[in-house]
């Protein structure tokens, strides 16, 4: 009888190394998650930059070119969006379970929020080359000093002073 009880136990010292292991891959998770949460940080940044570059290059004419990526960009931003919500998401997670080594889930919040502006402000209006013009005109980053030297030369026509209604 002692006997088996001893193979019993040596039966059981697999599922001690498959703890280790998973203990193993836990830190490694976290490592991951840690380095994935400082890069995301860093996306709503990433995005802005885009459309500062977007409002450069429909102000130079490739409004056509520009609308031509629409698709593929705001496919980007829709997954890089989603990817850090779910980073969030997870750091939220291990943080409920007590792992203090966990990143501060609350470090991508101003990611987020940022984020989901630029997609209500910009990214969800867009929807053709029109509104692109539109939002580029309403966006473009002109100075008093830019309009004080190119409003001589850029005069509106004789049409714009005799018309009657009131637009704004």
């Amino acid at each position: 009888m002692p006997l088996d009880l001893l193979r019993e136990l040596s039966a059981a010292s697999p599922a001690t190394t498959s703890l280790a292991n998973i203990e193993d891959l836990e830190r490694v998770v976290l490592r991951e998650l840690r380095q994935a949460v400082e890069g995301m940080k860093r996306s709503a940044l990433t995005f802005e930059d885009i459309w500062r570059r977007i409002l450069l290059d429909v102000a130079n004419g490739h409004t056509e070119e520009v609308q031509g990526v629409r698709a593929r960009l705001l496919h980007a931003f829709a997954e890089r969006l989603e990817q850090i919500k779910e980073t969030q998401a997870l750091a939220v997670g291990y943080r409920r379970l007590g792992r203090a080594d966990a990143p501060d889930p609350d470090d991508l919040l101003p990611a987020i929020e940022r984020l989901e502006r630029l997609k209500a402000d910009v990214f969800d209006r867009w929807q053709t080359a029109e509104d692109l013009e539109d939002l580029v005109a309403r966006d473009y980053p002109l100075t008093t000093a830019d309009l004080d030297r190119i409003g001589p030369h850029r005069r509106p026509p004789a049409s714009f002073y005799a018309e009657e209604s009131k637009p704004f």
